[in-house]
């Protein structure tokens, strides 16, 4: 008979930002209501699209930025112990360390290290490259 033991955090995860910002975050989340939450994310990603892409300038609408940088900050404020959920609304914080939270806490609650939650979002790390590299042999095909 096999046994395999789990264990559940118990201590919040916590985030230091510089010397003066300190965020806890639940140990652990329930999965039906994080992906529910990720979802909502998604959906307003969804509508900005890739804001890095050329006609980018031409094509987003900065109010569907700014809702989706909302969404964000309420995301992660949502995961946060209440105090500090409090302070993080409150704080300015740049842009990459909204960013970089939001890979963390995917990170935390999506499974594991490397792991996120199933489905697109263009807030995702870009693909991988391919596996293995490019020969330097002379094509058959090429002749």
């Amino acid at each position: 008979m096999a046994i395999k033991k789990f264990a559940l955090n118990t201590e919040p995860h916590v985030a230091e930002i510089g010397d003066d910002l300190r965020f806890e975050f639940q140990p652990e989340v329930d999965g039906d209501e994080f992906m529910e939450a990720y979802e909502a994310l998604q959906e307003s990603a969804r509508r900005v699209g890739d804001i890095t892409a050329p006609d980018a300038a031409t094509r987003v609408d900065m109010a569907d930025v700014r809702e989706a940088r909302a969404a964000t900050k309420e995301f992660l404020a949502g995961l946060m112990l209440p105090d500090s959920a409090e302070e993080f609304r409150r704080a300015k914080l740049p842009e990459r360390i909204i960013s970089s939270l939001l890979e963390w806490v995917l990170e935390i609650y999506g499974g594991g290290a490397g792991e996120r939650p199933t489905g697109s979002s263009t807030a995702s790390s870009a693909a991988s490259p391919r596996a293995g590299t490019r020969g330097r042999a002379p094509s058959r095909s090429r002749g």
